[in-house]
């Protein structure tokens, strides 16, 4: 039953029992011939109305307390079901409904919850810097790879317009583009040592009105200085072909226009471009030996199991070494002391780095000595390779191991290097987790350290 039915029904029935009750005690009074009021009849006719309304007005409020509350409850994030006595009047109908909205209320922050957990996941998650604006131009989010980036903390509570955030006039007013109504655009800037590129796309409404936008930087600076590696491998590449090829070309030509009826001047020529040939063979294995090593080859060998000793790889190259230091008259003084542990790294590699090492040290020594020594740590052995050679200058030490680098380019070239030695050095330590260095003194001499890790046996 409706509450206007009920209260319309209880104030009839409370004026019914009012004028009942008057009545009644007029009735007694007349028959009695009593010529006084009852004031207790008339107390009672008006008393008893009064509190069986109040007592159902009471009712009624702490119903109405308890859904004022039920709602204060929602408003603040708690959904908890509301319990009301069963009825079927207005206040039992709205308990219904509020209870069905709030559990609607309910499911709707939860999945608001879990795309904004889902959100911010994924924002975290990205290598890529976000940050948001809102139609001004304030900023709205920032993740934290772009925190990284532009190198701030808690960016979003102490900025509020970009470009106090990049410091770029130009990215600021291509984002002010954007909101006014261009579709995107995009930008290269310069952050310290670094390069960012960055892509400003608009958020538009269902009516395609901008409400901000969306700047996503990438770093490529890796990107950057890996194209600029391969530019100048090929630049180098090239003119490290070109010489030799230049050589051969001039002499065969020579020799086709007449210089091969002269024996000793064709048998002069011959020589010289058989030099060059086999410095181009170099030059083509080493750079062969460059992609075998970044192509992470190496790694695949040490995840297969190959070990090798350092005693063993030197027998390969002994005689080589040997050789070439005896024509120089140079010492060379190994130290490899018995019982050497096996090294991670096939017995080819190996033989190669030690071959590549002590070359390089009897080619820069004119007199003196070479010496290889090992010395056991609890997870590497270190490899010291020195001479008494001519030495290296400071302020070039960190560019040695660079590609086609050399501190004399035209003595290197006499020697016959291809200047890729000590950059394949370097690859083939750091492909198996050590690490080389170099110490060199000019007049004094030169030693590499390398740290090999040891196999578990």
């Amino acid at each position: 039953m409706s509450i206007k039915w009920r209260l319309t029904g209880l104030f009839l029935g409370m004026t019914g029992l009012s004028i009942l009750l008057f009545w009644v005690g007029e009735s007694v009074r007349l028959v009695s011939g009593e010529q006084r009021i009852d004031v207790g009849v008339i107390l009672l006719a008006l008393l008893l109305p009064a509190g069986v309304v109040y007592f159902y007005t009471s009712q009624l409020i702490r119903r109405m307390e308890k859904l004022h509350f039920a709602t204060q409850r929602i408003a603040r994030g708690d959904f908890e079901h509301i319990h009301l006595s069963d009825s079927t009047d207005e206040i039992g109908q709205f308990t219904v409904e509020l209870n069905s909205l709030s559990r609607h209320v309910e499911m709707i922050v939860q999945n608001g919850t879990q795309e904004a957990q889902k959100m911010e996941a994924i924002l975290a998650g990205m290598q890529e810097g976000v940050v948001a604006v809102d139609h001004v131009g304030r900023v709205v989010l920032v993740n934290a790879a772009a925190e990284r980036i532009f190198e701030r903390q808690k960016t979003v509570r102490d900025l509020e317009y970009l470009l106090e955030l990049t410091y770029d006039s130009e990215l600021e007013q291509l984002t002010r583009k954007v909101l006014s109504g261009q579709p995107s655009a995009m930008r290269e800037i310069q952050i310290a040592q670094r390069i960012v590129q960055s892509k400003i796309n608009p958020i538009l409404s269902g009516q395609g009105q901008s409400r901000g936008a969306v700047i996503v930087f990438h770093d490529v600076t890796e990107l950057r200085r890996l194209e600029k590696m391969r530019t100048e491998f090929v630049a180098n590449v090239s003119h490290e072909l070109r010489t030799p090829l230049t050589s051969i070309k001039g002499f065969v030509e020579t020799l086709l226009d007449g210089a091969a009826e002269d024996p000793s001047l064709r048998n002069r020529f011959l020589e010289i471009i058989q030099a060059e040939t086999l410095r181009l063979q170099r030059l083509i294995e080493d750079l062969l030996t460059i992609a075998h090593l970044e192509g992470h080859e190496n790694r695949a060998e040490v995840r297969t199991g190959k070990v090798s000793y350092v005693q063993n790889a030197y027998d390969k190259i002994k005689p080589v070494i040997q050789s070439v230091a005896q024509a120089k008259g140079i010492e060379v003084e190994v130290d490899l002391p018995e019982n050497l542990p096996p090294l991670i790294m096939g017995e080819d590699l190996l033989s190669q780095l030690l071959l590549n090492l002590l070359e390089n040290a009897v080619k820069y020594t004119a007199a003196g000595r070479v010496w290889l020594h090992a010395q056991v740590g609890p997870k590497f052995l270190r490899l010291e390779f020195g001479d008494t050679g001519c030495g290296i200058p400071k302020d070039i030490l960190p560019r040695i191991f660079e590609r086609f680098y050399r501190v004399d380019k035209a003595r290197s070239r006499g020697q016959g290097g291809t200047g890729l030695g000590l950059s394949i050095v370097k690859h083939m330590v750091e492909g198996v987790g050590g690490d080389i260095s170099v110490d060199s003194k000019l007049g004094v001499g030169t030693v590499f350290t390398c740290n090999l890790p040891r196999a578990k046996l």
